[in-house]
């Protein structure tokens, strides 16, 4: 009877996992394609030695593949000067399916970033 109920419970506890997992994927995509865009728009920004526009175009391009819709606020445009500090914010607006919610709900999950010109 020991082994049953063991067995019963492993499988419980890995059903539960599972469905956590399956509702709660989307979010850590989420997560991951913002952290991916906030350094990838450091490194845009890094390269082009400020927030030019080339390097809008450049972060237009990385934003119009994306399927969800996405916002990047950067505090300081146009070349920047020794020492200057740039935050960057990237959030993403996607619509969570809920389990027994058929719409679904938008949610917005931002992510900031700083960079100093360290280049003269």
């Amino acid at each position: 009877m020991k082994d049953f109920f063991e067995i019963v419970l492993i499988l419980f506890i890995t059903l539960s996992m599972f469905i956590c997992m399956m509702f709660f994927s989307e979010e850590v995509s989420v997560q991951q394609e913002a952290i991916h865009l906030r350094n990838r728009v450091i490194e845009i920004i890094e390269i082009e030695n400020g927030y030019t526009n080339n390097a809008k175009d450049e972060i237009n391009s990385l934003i119009s593949n994306s399927k969800r819709q996405i916002i990047v606020n950067v505090n300081k445009s146009g070349k920047l000067n020794y020492g200057d500090k740039v935050i960057i914010e990237v959030s993403i607006y996607y619509n969570r399916r809920l389990p027994f919610n058929i719409e679904g709900k938008l949610v917005k999950y931002s992510i900031m970033g700083e960079y100093y010109n360290i280049n003269s």
